[in-house]
Protein backbone atom coordinates (compact mmCIF):
# COMPACT_ATOMS: atom_id res chain seq x y z
CA UNK A 1 0.00 0.00 0.00
CA UNK A 2 1.04 3.55 -0.88
CA UNK A 3 1.26 6.75 1.62
CA UNK A 4 1.96 9.91 1.14
CA UNK A 5 5.63 11.08 0.62
CA UNK A 6 6.03 13.61 3.89
CA UNK A 7 7.13 10.38 6.00
CA UNK A 8 10.84 9.37 6.61
CA UNK A 9 13.13 8.01 4.21
CA UNK A 10 15.63 5.28 3.94
CA UNK A 11 18.01 4.42 1.33
CA UNK A 12 18.71 0.45 1.93
CA UNK A 13 21.90 -0.92 0.42
CA UNK A 14 21.65 -4.35 -1.11
CA UNK A 15 23.04 -4.88 -4.01
CA UNK A 16 26.69 -6.02 -3.29
CA UNK A 17 27.92 -9.72 -4.21
CA UNK A 18 28.67 -10.32 -0.29
CA UNK A 19 31.92 -11.92 -1.47
CA UNK A 20 33.52 -12.25 2.04
CA UNK A 21 30.59 -14.57 3.18
CA UNK A 22 31.73 -17.02 0.70
CA UNK A 23 29.68 -19.61 -0.60
CA UNK A 24 26.84 -18.50 0.95
CA UNK A 25 26.03 -16.01 -0.85
CA UNK A 26 26.92 -18.55 -4.11
CA UNK A 27 22.53 -18.42 -4.25
CA UNK A 28 21.25 -15.87 -2.19
CA UNK A 29 22.13 -12.58 -2.24
CA UNK A 30 24.09 -11.47 1.24
CA UNK A 31 20.27 -9.15 3.07
CA UNK A 32 18.66 -13.02 2.91
CA UNK A 33 21.19 -14.96 4.66
CA UNK A 34 19.41 -16.44 7.98
CA UNK A 35 19.88 -15.02 11.28
CA UNK A 36 17.27 -16.78 14.16
CA UNK A 37 15.11 -18.02 11.27
CA UNK A 38 14.87 -14.37 9.28
CA UNK A 39 16.91 -13.19 6.42
CA UNK A 40 19.31 -9.83 7.73
CA UNK A 41 17.11 -7.55 5.93
CA UNK A 42 13.99 -8.82 7.76
CA UNK A 43 15.88 -7.07 10.45
CA UNK A 44 16.48 -3.87 8.87
CA UNK A 45 13.37 -3.10 7.41
CA UNK A 46 10.97 -3.43 10.24
CA UNK A 47 13.46 -1.59 13.02
CA UNK A 48 13.42 1.12 10.11
CA UNK A 49 8.95 0.75 9.99
CA UNK A 50 9.00 0.83 13.37
CA UNK A 51 10.94 3.92 13.78
CA UNK A 52 8.14 5.64 11.36
CA UNK A 53 9.84 5.25 7.76
CA UNK A 54 7.42 5.00 4.91
CA UNK A 55 9.48 5.20 1.91
CA UNK A 56 12.13 2.78 1.58
CA UNK A 57 15.00 2.88 -1.82
CA UNK A 58 16.33 -0.04 -2.47
CA UNK A 59 19.01 -0.03 -5.21
CA UNK A 60 18.96 -3.40 -6.74
CA UNK A 61 22.05 -5.28 -7.85
CA UNK A 62 23.58 -9.26 -7.53
CA UNK A 63 20.66 -11.33 -7.21
CA UNK A 64 18.10 -8.35 -6.98
CA UNK A 65 15.62 -9.98 -7.70
CA UNK A 66 15.15 -12.14 -4.99
CA UNK A 67 15.63 -9.24 -2.52
CA UNK A 68 12.43 -7.33 -4.57
CA UNK A 69 10.62 -10.49 -4.09
CA UNK A 70 11.12 -10.89 -0.47
CA UNK A 71 10.85 -7.15 0.71
CA UNK A 72 7.16 -7.12 -1.62
CA UNK A 73 6.17 -10.44 0.34
CA UNK A 74 6.99 -9.11 3.79
CA UNK A 75 5.46 -5.43 3.26
CA UNK A 76 2.72 -6.18 1.22
CA UNK A 77 -0.10 -5.67 4.29
CA UNK A 78 1.29 -2.18 5.49
CA UNK A 79 1.09 1.17 4.00
CA UNK A 80 4.80 2.52 2.38
CA UNK A 81 6.00 3.21 -0.75
CA UNK A 82 9.17 0.63 -1.85
CA UNK A 83 11.28 1.92 -4.76
CA UNK A 84 12.89 -1.12 -6.44
CA UNK A 85 15.86 0.42 -8.75
CA UNK A 86 17.72 -1.88 -10.64
CA UNK A 87 21.42 -0.14 -10.86
CA UNK A 88 22.96 -3.00 -12.29
CA UNK A 89 25.33 -5.73 -10.82
CA UNK A 90 28.67 -4.52 -10.89
CA UNK A 91 27.96 -0.85 -9.19
CA UNK A 92 29.84 1.32 -6.73
CA UNK A 93 27.94 2.79 -3.99
CA UNK A 94 28.27 6.57 -5.24
CA UNK A 95 26.54 5.51 -8.87
CA UNK A 96 23.86 3.38 -6.78
CA UNK A 97 22.83 6.82 -4.71
CA UNK A 98 23.24 8.66 -8.00
CA UNK A 99 21.05 6.92 -9.82
CA UNK A 100 18.17 7.31 -7.00
CA UNK A 101 19.02 10.31 -5.66
CA UNK A 102 15.78 11.79 -8.18
CA UNK A 103 13.40 10.04 -5.43
CA UNK A 104 14.17 11.31 -2.83
CA UNK A 105 12.05 15.33 -2.24
CA UNK A 106 14.31 18.01 -2.32
CA UNK A 107 15.26 19.20 0.68
CA UNK A 108 14.79 15.97 2.33
CA UNK A 109 17.34 13.86 5.01
CA UNK A 110 17.38 10.19 4.06
CA UNK A 111 18.61 7.02 6.29
CA UNK A 112 21.31 5.17 4.59
CA UNK A 113 22.33 2.07 5.52
CA UNK A 114 24.22 -1.04 4.67
CA UNK A 115 21.32 -4.45 4.53
CA UNK A 116 24.11 -6.56 6.25
CA UNK A 117 24.19 -5.11 9.67
CA UNK A 118 21.23 -5.67 12.77
CA UNK A 119 20.65 -2.80 14.53
CA UNK A 120 18.28 -1.09 16.99
CA UNK A 121 18.10 2.05 18.99
CA UNK A 122 16.50 5.65 18.71
CA UNK A 123 16.67 6.53 15.27
CA UNK A 124 14.36 9.41 15.86
CA UNK A 125 16.81 11.12 18.26
CA UNK A 126 19.90 10.43 15.77
CA UNK A 127 17.30 12.31 12.93
CA UNK A 128 16.30 15.40 15.80
CA UNK A 129 19.99 15.62 16.40
CA UNK A 130 20.81 15.89 12.93
CA UNK A 131 18.50 18.62 11.95
CA UNK A 132 19.39 20.61 15.39
CA UNK A 133 22.45 20.57 14.15
CA UNK A 134 21.75 21.38 10.75
CA UNK A 135 24.02 19.05 9.31
CA UNK A 136 24.28 17.65 5.80
CA UNK A 137 25.77 14.41 7.56
CA UNK A 138 24.96 12.63 10.92
CA UNK A 139 27.21 9.21 11.23
CA UNK A 140 26.02 7.39 14.07
CA UNK A 141 29.57 6.33 16.21
CA UNK A 142 29.78 2.81 17.92
CA UNK A 143 32.31 1.39 20.36
CA UNK A 144 34.38 -1.82 18.91
CA UNK A 145 35.37 -4.74 20.97
CA UNK A 146 39.22 -5.46 19.60
CA UNK A 147 39.56 -8.85 18.73
CA UNK A 148 43.20 -9.23 19.89
CA UNK A 149 42.34 -7.84 23.37
CA UNK A 150 43.72 -4.12 24.87
CA UNK A 151 46.44 -3.40 27.33
CA UNK A 152 45.65 -0.23 29.69
CA UNK A 153 48.71 1.86 30.06
CA UNK A 154 48.86 4.95 32.41
CA UNK A 155 51.93 6.24 33.07
CA UNK A 156 53.74 4.24 30.57
CA UNK A 157 53.39 1.26 32.95
CA UNK A 158 50.93 -1.84 31.68
CA UNK A 159 47.84 -2.04 34.21
CA UNK A 160 45.18 -4.18 32.97
CA UNK A 161 44.32 -6.38 29.98
CA UNK A 162 41.17 -7.01 28.45
CA UNK A 163 40.30 -9.54 25.82
CA UNK A 164 36.65 -8.38 25.31
CA UNK A 165 37.29 -4.64 26.04
CA UNK A 166 34.84 -2.10 24.19
CA UNK A 167 36.55 0.88 22.94
CA UNK A 168 35.03 4.13 22.62
CA UNK A 169 37.75 6.07 21.38
CA UNK A 170 40.78 5.99 19.46
CA UNK A 171 43.78 8.29 19.74
CA UNK A 172 44.56 10.16 16.84
CA UNK A 173 48.23 10.05 15.52
CA UNK A 174 48.05 13.31 14.02
CA UNK A 175 46.72 15.54 16.06
CA UNK A 176 47.35 15.86 20.03
CA UNK A 177 44.36 16.30 20.95
CA UNK A 178 42.45 14.61 19.00
CA UNK A 179 40.27 11.50 18.96
CA UNK A 180 38.74 8.96 16.85
CA UNK A 181 35.67 7.55 17.03
CA UNK A 182 33.84 4.39 14.73
CA UNK A 183 31.85 4.91 11.74
CA UNK A 184 28.87 2.39 11.81
CA UNK A 185 27.76 2.89 8.79
CA UNK A 186 24.67 4.48 9.28
CA UNK A 187 24.15 7.98 8.45
CA UNK A 188 21.17 10.84 7.64
CA UNK A 189 22.51 12.30 4.74
CA UNK A 190 20.31 16.04 3.33
CA UNK A 191 19.71 15.11 -0.23
CA UNK A 192 21.70 18.54 -0.96
CA UNK A 193 24.91 17.06 0.45
CA UNK A 194 25.01 15.22 -2.89
CA UNK A 195 25.32 18.52 -4.70
CA UNK A 196 28.82 18.95 -3.39
CA UNK A 197 30.18 15.37 -4.73
CA UNK A 198 31.60 14.89 -7.85
CA UNK A 199 30.36 11.42 -9.17
CA UNK A 200 32.31 11.46 -11.78
CA UNK A 201 35.57 11.17 -10.38
CA UNK A 202 35.03 9.70 -7.20
CA UNK A 203 35.41 6.27 -7.71
CA UNK A 204 34.44 4.12 -5.18
CA UNK A 205 35.16 6.06 -2.53
CA UNK A 206 31.77 7.53 -1.99
CA UNK A 207 31.80 8.41 1.90
CA UNK A 208 35.50 9.61 1.87
CA UNK A 209 34.03 12.34 -0.58
CA UNK A 210 30.45 13.12 1.08
CA UNK A 211 31.82 12.92 4.34
CA UNK A 212 35.13 15.46 3.10
CA UNK A 213 32.55 17.95 1.41
CA UNK A 214 30.43 18.41 4.87
CA UNK A 215 33.68 18.56 6.79
CA UNK A 216 34.85 21.33 5.06
CA UNK A 217 31.76 23.06 4.93
CA UNK A 218 31.62 22.72 8.80
CA UNK A 219 28.52 20.94 8.64
CA UNK A 220 29.12 17.74 10.13
CA UNK A 221 27.83 15.67 12.96
CA UNK A 222 28.09 12.40 15.17
CA UNK A 223 25.53 10.57 17.04
CA UNK A 224 26.99 8.11 19.39
CA UNK A 225 24.64 5.02 18.88
CA UNK A 226 22.84 3.20 22.35
CA UNK A 227 21.33 -0.07 21.55
CA UNK A 228 22.51 -2.92 19.14
CA UNK A 229 24.55 -2.36 16.27
CA UNK A 230 26.15 -5.40 14.81
CA UNK A 231 27.68 -6.00 11.27
CA UNK A 232 26.97 -9.41 9.46
CA UNK A 233 30.90 -9.29 7.33
CA UNK A 234 31.48 -12.82 7.40
CA UNK A 235 30.11 -16.49 7.94
CA UNK A 236 31.60 -15.86 11.71
CA UNK A 237 30.11 -12.77 12.25
CA UNK A 238 26.66 -14.69 10.57
CA UNK A 239 27.30 -17.69 13.05
CA UNK A 240 27.79 -15.59 16.03
CA UNK A 241 24.99 -13.26 16.06
CA UNK A 242 22.50 -16.35 15.58
CA UNK A 243 24.40 -17.83 19.05
CA UNK A 244 23.64 -14.47 20.37
CA UNK A 245 20.16 -14.54 19.77
CA UNK A 246 19.55 -18.06 20.35
CA UNK A 247 21.53 -18.37 23.38
CA UNK A 248 23.51 -14.81 24.21
CA UNK A 249 23.04 -11.36 25.38
CA UNK A 250 20.42 -10.84 22.71
CA UNK A 251 18.22 -14.30 23.70
CA UNK A 252 15.47 -11.99 24.95
CA UNK A 253 16.03 -8.96 23.21
CA UNK A 254 13.34 -7.42 20.95
CA UNK A 255 15.47 -7.80 18.26
CA UNK A 256 14.17 -11.11 17.61
CA UNK A 257 10.13 -9.80 17.18
CA UNK A 258 10.30 -6.21 16.09
CA UNK A 259 7.07 -6.66 14.04
CA UNK A 260 5.40 -9.35 13.20
CA UNK A 261 6.18 -13.31 13.76
CA UNK A 262 5.21 -14.94 10.23
CA UNK A 263 6.74 -13.02 8.00
CA UNK A 264 9.85 -15.46 7.27
CA UNK A 265 7.46 -18.17 6.16
CA UNK A 266 8.03 -16.93 2.31
CA UNK A 267 10.67 -18.80 0.54
CA UNK A 268 13.99 -17.37 -0.35
CA UNK A 269 15.39 -20.57 -1.69
CA UNK A 270 14.76 -19.82 -5.47
CA UNK A 271 16.70 -17.56 -7.84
Amino acid sequence: MSVQNNQKWAVMLCGGFGSRMGSLTEAVPKPLLIIHERPIIWYSFWTLYKNGFRNFILPLGYLGHMVEEYITEISKDVECNIHFIDTGIETSIAERIKQVSYLIPKDESFFLLNTDTVFDFDVNSMYQHHIARKALVTVSTVEVTTPWGMLTVVGGEIIDFDKDRDVQRFMSSHLNDGYGVVHSGLAWIQKSALDYIDFENIGDDFETALFGSAIREQRMSHFPLEGIWVPIDTPKDLAAMNYRLEFGDYSNSSIKDIYRDDVHSFNINKT
